[in-house]
């Protein structure tokens, strides 16, 4: 009966911490993936046609020392007109006689400064050089992206929030159970001289090896599921990198151990304080 009791244990905390993890690496995708999408954001400052090529380059650099600055590249006006023949299927220069396209630095912004504010301070501050002549970036669309990532991650950390609470509490009620059998040889051990001490420390240690052992186990299936997704779709490695996936098993691994622990030290202690008449009614 106490095999049976403790596998139902081992089985349950390994459920509530596989569902934990998947809520986990749910919130970490949407992060990840908020990060990927902003990071494809460009700025692009048009320059004017009468500056050098030597001159915006030089320009580059210095906007690359900038702290909002995640990497630039600098378009000549030839790659533009090779980019727009390709478009529209004929050259410009064949109907005008010249290139009507200026040369460019498209600004990949890093992710904190990825916000219509943030942009509006950088576009004042680079309209002030002479050579720049316009600078252009999607307005709405990063309003709607930032806008739809701000509702996304509320609502995942609500859901993050209250399953950890109802994990707790579901995995602090196995724990009981599973200490409630041995509550009258506590008591037992208490009569005859053991100190508290003495008594909790076999029910903590067996607590952590249950918390330890299905966290591994959870971490597995997590893994498992995760090499199935991988298989149909590889992209997912570019959204969810290994240093993620080690945050959520380490993540899953302490909360395993500390609340088997946390809640096997709060049982005992509860029922080490009750007298012997009480422990018959609960």
């Amino acid at each position: 009966m106490f095999k049976v009791q403790t596998i139902s244990v081992y089985i349950s905390t390994t459920l509530v911490l596989l569902l934990l993890g998947v809520m986990g690496l749910l919130f970490v995708t949407a992060d990840s993936l908020a990060k990927h999408v902003r990071r494809n954001l460009a700025l692009t400052v048009v320059m004017k046609s009468d500056a050098s090529e030597a001159d915006i380059q030089k320009f580059q650099k210095q906007i690359d020392k900038k702290d909002y600055v995640l990497a630039s590249r600098y378009i000549s006006r030839d790659e533009v007109l090779k980019e727009q023949t390709k478009e529209l299927g004929t050259d410009p220069v064949e109907f005008l006689g010249y290139n009507p396209y200026d040369s460019s630095i498209e600004i990949t912004l890093k992710n904190e400064f990825a916000n219509s504010e943030s942009i509006a301070s950088i576009e004042k501050e680079l309209l002030k050089n002479s050579m720049v002549g316009s600078i252009i970036y999607q307005r709405e669309l990063i309003d709607s992206i930032n806008n739809n990532i701000r509702k996304i991650s509320i609502v995942l950390m609500i859901f993050l929030a209250m399953l950890t609470i109802i994990s707790w509490s579901l995995i602090g009620n196995l724990v009981r159970l599973s200490i409630y059998s041995k509550r009258f040889l506590m008591h037992t051990m208490k009569l005859v001289g053991a100190t508290w001490g003495f008594i909790r420390r076999p029910f903590i240690v067996q607590n952590m090896k249950i918390g330890l052992f299905s966290a591994i186990l959870a971490n597995c299936l997590l893994a498992a599921g995760l090499y199935l997704v991988w298989k149909h779709e590889p992209g997912i490695a570019t959204i969810l990198p290994t240093t993620h996936l080690v945050t959520v098993a380490a993540g899953i691994t302490l909360f395993g151990i500390i609340i088997c622990v946390l809640c096997a030290y709060l049982s005992v202690n509860r029922f080490l304080r009750m007298r012997s008449n009480d422990l018959y009614f609960i």
